[in-house]
């Protein structure tokens, strides 16, 4: 039983821990210069950042050894090595759903018309500290060393 206890502690605590996305403004651009133009927003889609798949893998390991422990309890003799061997493949598969759930990020995919003539656009993580924008909305376009550090509402 503490084994059971102590597997599904530490299986929790990784994919609570793999789960975090970084919010807000890079630390590295506070006090920078930017320099703001303004412009109406002409399109917005909502994309699936490129994850590098580790809470899958993560979420599939874990969730195998927690899966065989928990089932090792179950039965006696072939029955118990069979019952193991379902609960980590059932584990597995649950795990790494779980994993992949939440390593997936998203963001907007956002194109400006500047009020000079221009169009630009970019991609913006989505999480708590982002504002949504919409279709036509005035917005001001933020940029830090000639990239886009960011998009807001005016």
């Amino acid at each position: 039983m503490k084994k059971l206890l102590l597997t599904t502690g530490l299986t929790l605590s990784l994919m609570l821990a793999t789960g975090c996305a970084p919010k807000g403004i890079n630390t590295a651009q506070v006090g920078q210069q930017m320099i703001v133009k303004p412009g109406r927003v002409q399109s917005v889609q909502v994309v699936a950042l490129n994850t590098n798949g580790l809470g899958n893998a993560l979420g599939g390991v874990l969730g195998a050894v927690a899966g065989a422990a928990a089932a090792n309890h179950v039965g006696g003799g072939t029955g118990k090595v069979i019952a193991t061997a379902a609960g980590g493949i059932a584990g597995g598969v649950l795990g790494g759903m779980a994993g992949d759930s939440m390593d997936t990020s998203y963001g907007q995919q956002i194109a400006v018309k500047l009020d000079n003539g221009q169009t630009v656009g970019t991609v913006l993580r989505l999480n708590g500290a982002t504002p949504s924008v919409v279709v036509g909305q005035s917005v001001n376009v933020f940029y830090t060393g000639g990239q886009i550090s960011n998009i807001t509402a005016r």
